[in-house]
């Protein structure tokens, strides 16, 4: 039975938290597990990171040098994309069917016998090219390192460790533990007032604590290297702008309904998945290729501009300087990433919405003179992610460090774009089905 399919009682919630708050000892025991399921979590995300890149690297730069090419030929983007399709396609076959749909958001519910399919599913998506994030398998990860904790599944502690678990080692691609830190507040909340309890939160922070621990480093160890969101050298922001706060509000409304239409324009890729599942991922793979191969002849940018997550191509997206450029990017970048989310292709669906925020604010900065490219990708981004993951002060915080180098005042617009993006998101829910599909399930 795949993931989308699974049975309710599948996926941790608020009812299988401890009935009442434990008492000291009891928590502190916890948090002492928690340390050292963290420390796990975080060794197992950083060591997937790494194995990602490498892989990436094999494939998109030292092949291509191999067989003489500068870059990757259009037969080789192809054939990596299908190649990466067929092992995704593969790993959906395995226990654990290759994790969630990215369509479902992030799940703390894998556990060690569903963890093997998952790493494949995601390593055959981000490194072969399809434009989804790693947030999802990196959660996936911190929860199977939790489960192995508690193996009962009937404890209540296990699903605590699974949920401290994730945080560890999302926190290996975030970064800041800080927005990790409010993830995890608003997973809380939303799964209702069992699991926003000390004995939940406080293990969760130590895990998170720990495994970022392992990014920065310990007395004279450097540790594994953090990762760092911020985008060095955008233009300053010091103060709030009259002009930036006005078009703002259409800019949010505009990210919001783009990145919803990627949500939709996924559900139907997946009703086609669902009935012809190998024709329909090898479909979006060729799909992704060419639409990245497109763009990079029209723009004369490289491949990663539609490419993966989008994550290190930040910086490329916020220095456009051509509306038209930045319009084909953006358009790429929609449907690689709408074919992505629903064609079977496993992982997050944070980054592609980060980078679609990113050239939506540097296309209305182009088109409006006098404004900020700092203040409306913060505003973009905000919406962006808002819209897509329904949770807003996650949102902010991820558009308020991306711009950070910028300065303080952009997360005044960010905040804009976060209230416009949420009330966009729950407004279309009301009229279009799907969109309501819960996310982050905890």
């Amino acid at each position: 039975m795949s993931a989308d399919s699974a049975p309710e009682a599948t996926t941790p919630h608020a009812g299988d938290a401890p009935a009442a708050t434990p008492g000291v000892p009891q928590i502190a025991a916890l948090a002492s597990f928690g340390v050292l399921v963290g420390l796990l979590a975080g060794l197992a995300a950083s060591l997937f990171i790494r194995v990602q890149a490498e892989l990436t690297t094999l494939l998109w730069t030292d092949l291509p040098d191999a067989l003489g090419y500068s870059t990757a030929p259009a037969w080789l983007v192809v054939a990596i994309l299908v190649t990466g399709a067929l092992i995704v396609y593969a790993a959906l076959r395995l226990p654990g069917n290759g994790g969630h749909s990215p369509l479902r958001g992030l799940g703390v519910d894998i556990g060690p016998r569903e963890i093997i399919s998952v790493v494949i599913a995601a390593l055959g998506t981000l490194a072969f090219g399809a434009v989804l994030g790693p947030e999802a398998p990196l959660m996936a990860i911190g929860s199977a390192c939790g489960a192995l904790a508690f193996r009962d599944p009937t404890k209540p502690a296990r699903t605590v460790m699974m949920l401290a678990g994730s945080m560890a080692a999302i926190g290996a691609i975030f970064g800041n533990p800080l927005i990790t830190a409010i993830l995890l507040l608003e997973i809380a909340v939303l799964a209702g007032s069992r699991m926003a309890n000390p004995a939940v939160l406080l293990t969760s922070l130590a895990s998170l604590a720990a495994g970022y621990a392992l990014q920065v480093g310990i007395a004279d160890w450097s540790g594994l290297g953090a990762a760092e969101l911020s985008i060095p050298g955008l233009p300053p922001y010091p103060s709030v702008q009259a002009v930036d706060v006005v078009v703002a509000i259409p800019l949010a409304i505009v990210a919001a309904a783009v990145a919803m239409g990627t949500r939709l324009a996924g559900l139907r890729v997946q009703r086609n998945a669902e009935r012809r599942p190998l024709v329909t991922i090898l479909a979006a793979a060729v799909t992704v290729a060419l639409t990245a191969l497109a763009v990079a002849e029209i723009t004369d940018g490289g491949l990663d501009l539609v490419l993966f997550s989008g994550q290190d191509a930040m910086g490329q997206y916020l220095a456009l300087t051509s509306a038209g450029t930045a319009v084909v990017v953006l358009a790429g970048k929609f449907i690689a990433y709408s074919v992505s989310l629903g064609s079977g292709f496993r992982g997050g669906p944070i980054f592609p919405a980060v980078a679609i925020g990113a050239i939506l604010g540097t296309l209305a900065s182009l088109l409006v003179d006098g404004t900020s490219v700092s203040a409306l990708a913060a505003t973009a981004i905000a919406a962006s992610v808002a819209a897509v993951l329904r949770l807003p002060f996650v949102a902010t915080m991820l558009a308020v460090l991306i711009t950070s180098s910028a300065g303080g005042a952009t997360t005044v617009t960010a905040v804009i774009g976060t209230i416009v993006g949420l009330l966009a998101r729950l407004q279309a829910e009301t009229k279009r089905e799907g969109l309501a599909v819960a996310t982050p399930p905890a």
